[in-house]
């Protein structure tokens, strides 16, 4: 029971901290590439400030510093804010440069003359031919995110104990008695831990075939 738990919560830690980070570069990078100029520069730059932050030690200092004053579903919450918006940097430099060909694109020039908002532009006829390989990068993101849990909840600086994660569970297995003796409670969570990253990963890559057409004609 405790094992099919772990999954749960490591599963919904990545997703969340998946659609944060969609979320925040999906809006970024469409305003950046549409916009050009000083704004594409401004949020270019802030996006490589973000992304210079060490994810690992930013992480830790906060779990020693407010962690231990939160409770153990607000710790997970947390990990699940700082995952997505450490994150977006990636895909706002993914979605501008597809804003970048699309903005240029005959369909655009159209709309503008015929004096649609750029507003109702960049959702209604640009945003569709994005979305792909947002959808792709969300999948090859969302198995990193899942290992990164895994490894901070490892650490001790993650999803913390009574609520169970895969990560915690190694954690709880590292004394030598129990690597000896009692191999399943290290063996198991880390298998699973690498087949559900192998699975994502896997996914993400026959969406992109799916999506592409380019792909099929190779």
């Amino acid at each position: 029971t405790r094992f099919m738990h772990c999954g749960r919560v490591t599963l919904v830690v990545g997703v969340i901290a998946v659609i944060i980070e969609t979320v925040l570069g999906m809006f970024i990078g469409m305003i950046s590439g549409f916009k050009g100029g000083r704004v594409d520069n401004l949020l270019m730059r802030f996006g490589e400030i973000i992304s210079s932050i060490p994810f690992m030690p930013l992480v830790i200092t906060l779990s020693a510093s407010i962690g231990n004053n939160m409770t153990t579903d607000g710790k997970m919450y947390l990990i699940m804010v700082i995952l997505g918006i450490l994150s977006w940097p990636g895909m706002a430099r993914l979605v501008r440069a597809q804003i970048l060909i699309e903005r240029e694109k005959d369909f655009v020039l159209a709309a503008r003359a015929l004096g649609i908002k750029e507003a109702s532009i960049i959702i209604r006829h640009i945003m569709p031919n994005v979305l792909n390989i947002c959808i792709v990068n969300m999948t090859l993101s969302y198995a990193s995110k899942m290992l990164m849990e895994a490894a901070l909840s490892f650490l001790g600086f993650g999803v913390v104990e009574p609520m169970p994660s895969w990560g915690n569970m190694l954690n709880a297995a590292q004394s030598a008695t129990v690597i000896q003796n009692y191999w399943w409670q290290w063996i198991t969570p880390a298998v699973c831990v690498c087949i559900a990253a192998l699975g994502v990963n896997l996914v993400g890559d026959a969406l992109r075939e799916a999506l592409d057409p380019k792909a099929n004609e190779k």
